[in-house]
């Protein structure tokens, strides 16, 4: 079924571009992109690896980025490297420690690897404020330094339609000069929250929210009501359900107030209906491995055009 799934899917993008997903999480950028030949799939995270391997047969390892030697990303022969590195170094909740953070670690082992490799097309997801960190600064001037153009787009699903607000950083190094991002595709109307919504769900007391605690952070959260034809979610961190403020909107409920679901937040990042989690994993992991992954419709506009060239490599 899976890999029947995937076959049927790659008319969406008949190039069959190489490419390594790196810091792959539970398959963002594979579910953006199912045409894409996937060869190798790469991060720390166990869990994340299992719910990866349930919804797509693309390998996956488990390994750190840094035990990865310059012949083996060399071996992979991919076309196109993907990276969406640990966010934390480069926001306010990880008090801006930039390169200085010790998750930065596989990003600084990249910066060096990319000019070795040179790989054709190296793209990079990341939060706003990623673009003026010395992360950033130091990956532009070594990838410029070996014959690559930088470019990059701060992009927010909000733009194109639909209720969730969740800006980021997106860049994409190139050989190319004529290579460029896509701009957000706006869809044919926008979307309200309540098709997000699952409005026969049986009650969880794990997305219960208590009166007082509404009343208590009241001035710090954000509540949506989704019958208001204007609601819009706030970005859904992988903190949701463990810390109570800025890590995501709740949901005006029955009278009462709930979080959303891990299957409403997977949609409201774009994942298809298909895509499924193992039953084991507990709410709030599910909660951290989606406030870690991405908006699969914000990727699509601003990667298609890029995705769709020739797979020559250099």
């Amino acid at each position: 079924m899976q890999r029947n799934r995937e076959v049927a899917l790659t008319a969406w993008y008949p190039t069959r571009m190489k490419c390594l997903e790196l810091f792959a999480g539970i398959g963002g950028f594979a579910a953006a992109f199912p045409g894409i030949e996937i060869i190798q799939a790469v991060d720390i995270d166990q869990v994340a690896a299992k719910t990866y391997s349930r919804n797509f047969s693309h390998p996956y390892k488990v390994a750190e980025i840094t035990s990865l030697s310059e012949k083996w990303f060399d071996e992979q022969e991919a076309d196109f490297w993907w990276m969406s590195p640990p966010c934390t170094p480069f926001s306010r909740r990880g008090n801006f420690t930039d390169l200085r953070d010790p998750r930065c670690q596989a990003l600084r082992y990249l910066i060096d690897v990319v000019p070795e490799v040179r790989p054709k097309y190296v793209a990079i997801e990341n939060v706003v404020g990623f673009e003026s960190s010395e992360a950033f600064d130091s990956l532009s001037h070594t990838w410029r330094s070996a014959g690559y153009q930088v470019h990059w787009v701060i992009a927010c699903p909000s733009q194109m339609g639909l209720p969730n607000r969740r800006p980021r950083f997106f860049a994409i190094a190139s050989f190319d000069f004529d290579v460029s991002l896509g701009s957000l595709k706006q869809l044919t109307s926008d979307q309200p929250l309540s098709r997000f919504i699952e409005h026969n769900r049986i009650p969880s007391k794990d997305l219960d929210v208590s009166e007082d605690l509404v009343q208590q952070y009241s001035r710090a959260i954000d509540i949506v009501d989704s019958d208001h034809p204007d609601a819009c979610t706030t970005c859904f961190t992988s903190a949701y359900g463990r810390s109570i403020v800025r890590s995501g909107s709740y949901l005006r409920w029955h009278g009462g107030y709930r979080r959303f679901s891990p299957r409403e937040v997977a949609r409201l990042l774009g994942f298809p209906e298909w895509f499924s989690f193992p039953e084991d994993i507990p709410t709030k992991r599910l909660w951290h491995l989606l406030g870690n992954s991405l908006s699969i419709p914000c990727v699509q506009s601003v990667f298609s055009d890029v995705l769709t060239r020739t797979t020559e490599r250099r």
